[in-house]
This record gives C-alpha cells, structure tokens and sequence, in this order.
C-alpha cells in the first residue's frame, strides 16, 4: 500500500487522503487559505473544494501539476504530488489546549 503524505505549509496543512467525500462542489478559487499574517497560501492548478468539516478541517484538493504558493515559504511554489488532499489549519498542543498554529 502507498503511503500517504502529509505537507505542513506555515499554518496549513494538507493531508493526502485515499478518495474525496461525497456532495462536494468544486469551487473556481486558487486561494487555499489566507496565512495568518495576510498571506495567501494558493495554487496554479488542480481542483479546490471547501467545506468546513469541523474547527481544523475546512476543505480538499484534488492536485495534478500543481503548485502550491505562499509569499514567505514558496514565492517560486513548491511542487505538491498528484494526489487528493484534505485541507487543514495547522494545530498545536498548549497547556491551554489545542489551538491554530500562527505563522
């Protein structure tokens, strides 16, 4: 079996998944998620769906060629493998309790 990536990209995450949930509806934006510090984290290509699943988990890409951008960590993009993805804010574990990563 194929292991399956998980690509951390300042406070986003995307975790590669087997297959897309059911009734989603794709959307036209390239912009994944804005960074936390206003800074979009976006692609040139592939297929975005968003979805807010729960606090953490808002969305899924479908990647084919495709690149992911963000100004500060990849501004010439970095290549992500073909593959589904579930989008998700990056989380980190205090003696508060979890809470959104800001990068």
């Amino acid at each position: 079996m194929k292991n399956l990536n998980i690509v951390r990209h300042g406070d986003l995450i995307l975790k590669q998944i087997k297959e897309l949930p059911q009734d989603l509806k794709e959307t036209k934006t390239k912009i994944l998620l804005k960074g936390s510090h206003e800074h979009n984290h976006s692609i040139d290509k592939g297929k975005v769906y968003l979805k807010n699943v729960d606090k953490f988990v808002f969305g899924y890409l479908v990647a084919e060629d495709t690149k992911l951008f963000h100004d500060e960590h990849s501004p010439k993009g970095a290549e992500l493998e073909n593959g589904i993805y579930e989008l998700r804010r990056q989380v980190e574990y205090t003696h508060a309790g979890m809470k959104q990563v800001v990068d």
